[in-house]
């Protein structure tokens, strides 16, 4: 088997999660198809080539499926958070990645570490943005806050409210319920993103 034909394999295995997730969280929300699809924008014959595991969503697709399905956006990739006392995941493990996912990252590349649901929502992911790339992202849902550490390189992090430029061992944090850009000035840049979600009452 040549590189692209495994490369194919591998994307083609990975988005059936997210065809199965999508369509077991529209059943739990009992949602139709046109509904899911207007309320994340996004056209409904879209919708129903990712339920059939056929279709090649952009990131921002998945976010905004995953908003208007109110659930987190790994949710659509695991079935299950983890539940033990402690969990590890090794740095290469074949966690969540969405450029492996058949997802259009567009030079960005995410990696999901962990969801916990015990007390407040959180998720973790580690992400990585190739020199001069330009990341413009969707508001996520309302009264989301990412906090990002900075492994390496150097971003700028700007919504309609403010604009930061953030380097290798800083911190970030902003409410990120806007729609938010990411813009590399010395590349390539790695940072570990915690995605904190509002407390539901």
């Amino acid at each position: 088997m040549d590189a692209a034909t495994a490369a194919s394999a591998t994307a083609e295995g990975a988005v059936q999660p997210i065809a199965r997730n999508l369509r077991r969280w529209r059943m739990t929300r009992e949602m139709t198809l046109s509904a899911l699809a207007e309320q994340a924008g996004v056209a409904k014959s879209t919708v129903s080539l990712i339920e059939r595991g056929q279709g090649n969503p952009s990131i921002d697709t998945v976010w905004a499926l995953a908003a208007a399905l109110g659930v987190p956006f790994a949710s659509l990739f695991h079935d299950e958070p983890p539940a033990d006392d402690v969990t590890v995941v090794r740095a290469d493990e074949a966690s969540v990645r969405a450029d492996q996912a058949g997802v259009d990252t567009e030079g960005l590349r995410i990696r999901h570490l962990l969801t916990r649901t015990g007390g407040a929502l959180i998720e973790i992911y580690t992400l990585e943005l190739d020199e001069g790339t330009v990341r413009h992202a969707e508001a996520h849902v309302s009264g989301l806050f990412e906090h990002l550490t900075i492994a390496a390189g150097t971003v700028e992090i700007s919504t309609d409210a403010f604009s930061e430029t953030v380097g290798m061992g800083d911190l970030i944090s902003f409410r990120a319920d806007r729609p938010h850009t990411y813009r590399v000035i010395e590349g390539p840049v790695r940072f570990v993103s915690v995605h904190e979600y509002p407390k539901q009452p």
